[in-house]
């Protein structure tokens, strides 16, 4: 799974399972936190920014920043391509997990799994899960959340279109306050290049492919 996949499966989660409907986890504070991806020698520091309908995260592999952002209200993902100047643009409803995840509430399960303290706050672990579809894949696992919707760690495993991945986020010293709206929109020099599903999906075959050719070091989406 390349690192977009795992980007767009771990914002889907912070954003906090069903966000367009009631729930559980709803956010109800905008908030900046530093991240850790993965575990072990694979984990990597990033930076997570987030309001209830916005989601901003920025992380490092093999030594290559990748940042994505999301935009609940606007229903799109973006992608941001720094050596190229370009914002790869794909639409949320257009991604059968994604919408799942955010929006179709009747797919997305959530048990209360009770009180646990983590980074020294209280917060409640939910177990989540989707109801397995051949489109829309499938997720399940554990998130921990304050009361007022502050993600705190994110354990998983989730497949779609035949690809799985693993999910490990840890957050840390969580600042509860106002964020920057500009962090929540492309650089205005760069060029926005919108994709369908489909065209998203042979982007990233092909940069997986290109991963592999490079003998596993990702390829040049910086």
């Amino acid at each position: 799974m390349t690192w977009i996949r795992r980007a767009l499966l771990a914002v889907v989660l912070a954003m906090g399972g069903a966000a367009q409907a009631a729930g559980p986890l709803d956010l109800t504070v905008e908030y900046s936190a530093d991240v850790l991806v993965g575990t072990g020698d694979q984990a990597r520091p990033g930076k997570l920014w987030r309001t209830p309908q916005a989601l901003r995260l920025e992380t490092t592999e093999n030594g290559q920043p990748q940042t994505v952002i999301v935009r609940v209200d606007r229903s799109i993902a973006v992608l941001l391509v720094p050596m190229m100047k370009l914002a790869i643009e794909t639409d949320l409803s257009g991604l059968a997990l994604t919408q799942a995840l955010l929006g179709a509430s009747d797919r997305l399960k959530s048990t209360n799994m009770g009180p646990e303290t983590i980074e020294g706050t209280r917060t409640t672990r939910w177990r989540v899960e989707t109801t397995p579809d051949p489109k829309a894949g499938w997720f399940r696992g554990f998130v921990w959340a304050t009361e007022p919707g502050v993600v705190m760690k994110i354990e998983g495993e989730g497949e779609h279109r035949a690809k799985r991945g693993y999910v490990h986020l840890l957050f840390r010293n969580v600042k509860v306050g106002k964020q920057d709206a500009g962090l929540f929109e492309p650089p205005a020099d760069f060029r926005k290049l919108p994709v369908t599903d489909a065209m998203l999906d042979a982007l990233l075959k092909g940069m997986e492919q290109m991963e592999r050719l490079r003998g596993g070091t990702p390829a040049p989406t910086r």
